[in-house]
């Protein structure tokens, strides 16, 4: 019986791996991996997308406490220098005439690759991160398959992911299978790609033309006749037909000339979110061959006009469907050991949106798949993506640096880019929400190098093309019309109106911030120990940047702290003082290119985020927490607001709302002690993307002084708030010393009177409200609150993550009440106020 029972048992196995497989199935390879190396256990069970170290690191074996202080320093890096095997089973025998590919979306760095103990690929010719490989395996599929991926990291002069200097080098330098890995079944014709242009009738944006080129490839040995059918959402089905000649690609250009359907009257367009709906469409492309389906495709893409300009001063400009915009944007990295999932990246999507921002800058082609470029398509955010600096530095890269072009200019390093841009730009083109593409940061590339780059995208992408991030002239594309004049360290907030040769408020700065971008309290106890956190010790510096020049200490952050609000008198009072810093400084630097439109066309964050827990350059940290930098941008790009320019004392009413409506503007001054000395109120009116001049307050110069802002719609109901704590006297800079990462001041504007109350009392009640809370604020003291800041704690401690805060880190007015909304999933929370 038991003979039987097995004899049963192997047909039902037979049957299922020999069970037909649909043409134009995709079976993911995700799961089912184990990781063997020359570390610890025998193996580690391991998921694709990922990397070697993140691999080990989720495992637990370098415990909790591998980036507190300098444990990351410590680690053994030999053990990535051996070979490292991923391997999996997986299901699958293709029927008669059904062809498979087995497809590596990024490998890195060198892969030998065995199916069923057959090579497929050998390191000598596989090598490089940015390339999509496919391998016909039909003859070697055997029901259950044995798939086995060896790899070896990177060395000096491979064009590897980087993280450059603002963070550490990853252990394994992101050695892994980094990118899915997928078998993709189909008949004689397979469809390599559908790629969807989009034109768009601006301004009026009540018709459009859409281009389809689908890329098929038939895999006989014989010409084939393919029917295409497509189907366009709300425009309905059509089909065409295509000769394909034996063992080729051949693309097939559909317009509305051959099918009236991409005719689109009345379009639903793609805004970015501030500006309307970011409206998707659908496309199913199927192909048949010989009456039967060959393979399918479904492709998502936005109807929009994105375009740009050089103006009179060589500035680029970027306009959306028709209407110029201002570049809002923060620099993106993934997570050191590439452990974002699709939850922590929809939630750093989220803080991005509320903090008003409307683009990310991926400076490196991030991303273990797609899920980041598809939540700024949903969300409506600009992507502007491209090459990072890493391949432009020698020190970084390993590979020559040759003046003005950087590393990549021999031709194995440039037939290697050059594969890399091609898989990108295809692997990126229907993404709505790309908006450029930039082959060069801080250099550009070498001639030839562009022309090749040039070449591709005249056939792969239609958007922006900006060689450098720099103001730098290329023969091949002219003008980049962007600007990389720093500053990366400090500078106060009045920097930005009175600095016209470097990183001010004029042109596009592509990267650019105010240094140390301190995270809260909690979150510097988990990555500082406890005996190392006051006084300042030099486990702070080494989660400064990774820099072996400058901003690689604390030191001018405590300098700048004391100079303008006073030395810390412990732990509590300096992390204050710096929030203080951080919020007035970075709100200030995204005011001041909103106050100067036109002349200023785009500001862009250095940086949005963190690969590891660190202190600089990061609006929320590698915890998941906002920083006081977070409220700062929040509040200053607010569709709606008024804003003071520290240069010529004047507040400024401010709009990039599509539609604008009268309101009422008022200002309340304060002086040190928190009396009013100056109040008035006056209706306003602006347009889409204008500035008008609303309130001169010049005669509150040469005294300490408090602003309060306030804008109010006509139904009375609070458009938005602000307020600034102003010196007596303007910084001094020394602006003919400026570096590339800062400008020296020789006079710092005091700043003590700002926390010179100390605590005021302030009531705190607690509602629950749906998603979230609503927490009431209300000072009972007769002086100013410069700086409240509300936590919400669970039960160990902790900030609750994510928690979407209406307003922080905010000033409470004499005798007054503020509520604010936190939005939170997280329970059984009790919340705590600092001042």
């Amino acid at each position: 019986m038991k003979k039987i029972w097995l004899i049963f048992l192997a047909a039902a196995l037979t049957a299922c791996t020999q069970a037909s497989v649909e043409n134009g199935s995709v079976l993911a390879l995700g799961e089912g991996w184990t990781l063997t190396g020359t570390i610890g256990e025998d193996s580690f069970d391991a998921v694709v997308p990922s990397t070697v170290a993140g691999t080990i690191y989720a495992s637990g074996f370098y415990g909790d406490d591998l980036f507190v202080g300098r444990n990351y320093e410590k680690v053994d890096k030999t053990v990535f220098d051996d070979e490292w095997v991923y391997e999996t089973e997986f299901t699958a025998k293709p029927a008669k005439g059904q062809h498979s590919e087995l497809v590596f979306d990024g490998l890195n760095y060198r892969a030998d690759i065995f199916l069923n103990g057959t090579q497929i690929a050998a390191s000598d010719t596989t090598y490089g991160v940015f390339i999509r490989r496919s391998y016909d395996v039909e003859q070697l599929l055997a029901g259950r398959n044995r798939l086995e991926v060896r790899l070896r990291r990177a060395l000096p002069g491979d064009l590897n992911i980087g993280f450059v200097d603002w963070n550490p080098r990853p252990l394994d330098e992101s050695m892994g299978i980094v990118r899915p890995v997928s078998l993709h079944t189909t008949g004689a014709v397979s469809i390599e790609d559908v790629f969807v242009i989009p034109d768009l009738k601006v301004p009026q944006c009540e018709e459009a033309d859409l281009e389809i080129r689908v890329k098929l490839r038939n895999k006989e040995d014989h010409p084939v006749t393919a029917a295409l059918k497509l189907d366009l959402q709300d425009a309905g089905a059509f089909q065409a037909q295509a000769e394909l000649p034996a063992d080729a690609v051949t693309t097939v250009t559909l317009t509305p000339t051959e099918a009236a359907q991409l005719h689109l009257d009345h379009p639903r367009v793609w805004w970015t979110w501030e500006l309307g709906t970011p409206e998707l469409y659908q496309l199913t492309v199927d192909v048949e061959a010989d009456g039967a389906l060959s393979d399918t495709r479904n492709v998502c893409f936005g109807v929009r006009k994105i375009e740009s300009r050089l103006t009179g001063k060589n500035y680029r400009q970027f306009t959306l469907n028709g209407r110029d915009v201002l570049i809002k944007g923060a620099g993106w990295t993934d997570d050191i050991f590439l452990l974002d999932t699709p939850e922590s990246l929809a939630q750093q999507v989220q803080y991005v949106k509320d903090m008003n921002l409307n683009c990310i800058r991926f400076e490196n082609i991030w991303g273990k798949d797609d899920t980041v470029y598809d939540l700024c398509d949903r969300e409506g955010l600009l992507a502007l993506v491209g090459w990072s600096c890493q391949w432009e530095w020698e020190d970084y890269c390993g590979l020559p640096e040759t003046r003005g072009y950087g590393c990549i200019n021999d031709p194995v390093s440039e037939d290697l880019a050059v594969r890399y841009f091609h898989d990108q730009v295809v692997r990126l083109h229907n993404h709505p929400s790309v908006s450029a593409w930039m082959t060069g940061s801080d250099r550009i590339p070498n001639p030839g190098l562009e022309e090749r780059y040039l070449e591709i995208y005249r056939q792969e992408d239609y958007r922006p093309y900006v060689n450098s991030a720099k103001n730098l002239f290329s023969t091949v594309s002219g003008w980049s019309g962007t600007k990389m004049e720093g500053p990366y360290d400090y500078v106060a907030p009045d920097y930005w109106y009175f600095d016209t040769e470097h990183g001010g408020a004029f042109g596009f700065n592509t990267e650019t911030g105010i240094g140390a971008n301190l995270p809260q309290m909690e979150s510097l106890r988990r990555m500082i120990p406890g005996n190392q956190l006051w006084p300042l010790s030099d486990a702070w510096n080494y989660h400064c940047t990774a820099s072996s020049s400058v901003m690689n200490t604390v030191d001018n952050l405590v300098a700048t702290v004391t100079a303008q609000y006073g030395a810390p008198e412990n732990l509590e009072d300096f992390v204050r003082k710096a929030h203080a810093l951080d919020y007035a400084g970075t709100r200030g630097m995204f005011e001041a290119f909103r106050a100067k439109m036109p002349e200023a066309t785009g500001i862009v964050q250095w940086m949005l985020n963190s690969a590891w827990p660190s202190l600089y350059w990061q609006l929320y940290d590698w915890y998941g927490v906002p920083t006081a930098a977070y409220y700062g941008v929040k509040k200053a790009c607010e569709p709606e607001q008024l804003m003071f320019n520290y240069k010529d004392r004047q507040v400024y009413l401010v709009n990039e709302c599509m539609k604008c409506g009268d309101m009422t503007a008022y200002v309340q001054v304060f002086d040190a002690d928190s009396r009013v000395i100056g109040q008035e109120y006056k209706s306003v009116m602006a347009r889409y993307h204008s500035v008008v001049p609303v309130f001169d307050l010049r005669k509150y110069d040469g005294k300490p002084h408090f602003i309060a802002l306030m804008l109010t719609a006509t139904d009375g109901s609070v458009v938005a708030h602000n307020f600034y704590a102003v010196g007596a006297a303007d910084n001094v800079y020394d602006f003919d010393k400026s570096t590339w990462y800062d400008t020296p001041v020789r006079k710092w504007t005091d700043l003590r009177f700002v926390f010179a109350k100390g605590q005021a009392d302030v009531d705190m009640k607690v509602e629950p409200v749906e998603d979230g809370y609503a927490v009431t604020l209300e000072n009972r003291s007769d002086f100013i609150v410069p700086q409240a800041i509300v936590k919400a704690l669970d039960q160990d401690g902790q900030l609750a993550v994510p928690a979407f805060w209406s307003d922080n880190f905010c000033p409470l007015l004499p005798g007054g009440s503020v509520t604010l909304v936190c939005k939170t999933k997280q329970k059984d929370l009790h919340f705590v106020l600092e001042q």
